[in-house]
């Protein structure tokens, strides 16, 4: 009768020890895969807030024509965008009627027009604050000045009398503020906000490193410079540090990834 043979100590020892090699090292596999993996979703994160915030701003801040920019720090600038432009026509009830050339629809039903600016005779655009802008059929008004509606246009009412002199070519345009505050959404981070005219300001993209901010370029070469000058008109665009951040820190890390996106936006429609 034949005996089966056990296994010795040695042989369980030596068996354990590799198990436990192979263990550890298939557990380092996976967490180092795992840091990857987090590394990655972070990185992304912080590239896909940069990248919002870029296309959202922009489509907005290239329009900005002379004096379009009113206000600026490293933090925040605030623009006048212009998105329409007509004839003036004469004052009826109360109100200045207009006639719009074709617009961008999209656009203009979005924007919240709060100004205009009118062009005199001796070539002067002439600011006015406070406007609103609503539906007019008093095509009659603008016939005494031989002003129509072309096609894809609209007659518009401007909510003060006598903006401008009846016949003179003007703009409307709504202001905008893009700043970098704290944000909501995500407490204790930092988030873009814009505000359209005098309403409440929105949070659009967060979340962005203490980096992000605005620069000014100057001069014919359009040089970035970080000090605010002195004539705002002298700006002649933007550089956008948009530095996102992630919503989280990947494993095994304490700070947040971070993706640098630096771009500039010339203002095509400053003389």
């Amino acid at each position: 009768m034949s005996r089966s043979r056990g296994f010795t100590l040695t042989e369980l020892l030596i068996t354990m020890v590799v198990m436990a090699i192979l263990g550890t090292t298939l557990a380092r596999i996976l967490i180092n895969n795992s840091r990857f993996v987090s590394r990655q979703d972070a990185m992304l994160s912080a590239r896909e807030a940069a990248r919002a915030a870029m296309n959202t701003m922009t489509a907005e801040l290239r329009l900005v024509s002379n004096g379009g920019l009113r206000a600026a720090s490293r933090d925040s600038v605030r623009v006048r965008i212009p998105i329409a432009f007509g004839m003036l026509c004469r004052t009826t009830g109360g109100s200045t009627i207009a006639s719009l050339m074709p617009y961008d629809s999209v656009m203009y039903a979005t924007a919240t027009i709060d100004s205009l600016a009118w062009l005199d005779s001796v070539g002067t655009y002439n600011p006015v604050g406070g406007i609103t802008v609503t539906s007019s059929s008093s095509q009659a008004t603008c016939d005494a000045d031989s002003i129509r509606v072309v096609p894809g246009g609209r007659l518009v009412s401007l909510s003060r009398p006598n903006v401008g002199q009846p016949g003179r070519l003007f703009y409307l345009f709504p202001t905008v503020t893009y700043r970098f505050g704290a944000s909501t959404e995500l407490p204790g981070r930092r988030a873009l906000w814009r505000r359209a005219g005098s309403a409440a300001a929105e949070e659009i993209v967060a979340p962005f490193d203490t980096a992000a901010s605005f620069r000014f370029l100057v001069g014919p070469r359009l040089t970035p410079t970080a000090t605010v000058p002195a004539v705002l008109d002298s700006v002649r665009g933007l550089e956008l540090r948009l530095i996102g951040a992630s919503d989280y820190a990947p494993q095994g890390e304490t700070t947040f990834r971070r993706f640098d996106l630096s771009t500039h936006v010339g203002f095509v429609n400053r003389r």
